[in-house]
């Protein structure tokens, strides 16, 4: 709830005048602890108004397993969005969502930033929406991370044990196809 506060803020400020939005947005940012840490990764509880985003569906999807500690089989399905991305100042290579079936969600993407105003950088990240093929959405998940101005193309990685039911009870029906946005707050 508070990320969905934070983004509304942003927002707000954002429509305000011209150049000195980017002044005040990394004030927000510095004021919220973005600046550190970015948003770390979690499922939303309700929708936020995002300043700058693009959303598309995966390229590639993948299904696999790996064996836990206790030599117990999880089963992931990963969801890939292979080509590069840029919005505004904000650029994305490849972005990686793998879910697994005893909870566990992995998040990975390149990113970059190739600012040249006042700001030091941007929170950049990506969002999805799982859905069954049915197309029951199971939960909406978030990452990102404060990318600093001038930072080349490099990886970015989160992990996050959700303990949530749906996603654990409707694994198997989980749709090939998801809807992702890039995110540049």
């Amino acid at each position: 709830m508070i990320w969905g506060a934070a983004s509304k803020v942003v927002a707000k400020i954002a429509a305000a005048d011209g150049d000195k939005r980017f002044e005040r947005d990394n004030i927000i940012k510095s004021t919220l602890g973005l600046a550190d840490t970015g948003i770390p990764i979690g499922r939303e509880d309700e929708p936020a108004g995002y300043v700058r985003w693009k959303a598309a569906e995966n390229q590639t999807t993948n299904d696999g397993h790996s064996t836990s500690g206790q030599s117990e089989e999880v089963r992931y399905r990963e969801f890939l969005w292979t080509q590069a991305e840029t919005i505004d100042e904000c650029e994305w290579g490849v972005v990686r969502w793998r879910f697994y079936s005893n909870g566990l969600v992995c998040f990975d993407a390149q990113m970059a930033n190739t600012s040249g105003k006042l700001d030091n950088g941007d929170v950049q990240g990506h969002r999805i929406e799982l859905r069954e093929r049915n197309g029951l959405l199971l939960g909406v998940w978030i990452a990102g991370f404060f990318v600093r101005r001038s930072l080349p193309l490099r990886g970015f990685a989160a992990s996050y044990s959700d303990d949530h039911q749906p996603l654990k009870l409707h694994f198997d029906d989980i749709s090939e196809k998801q809807l992702g946005a890039w995110i540049c707050l």
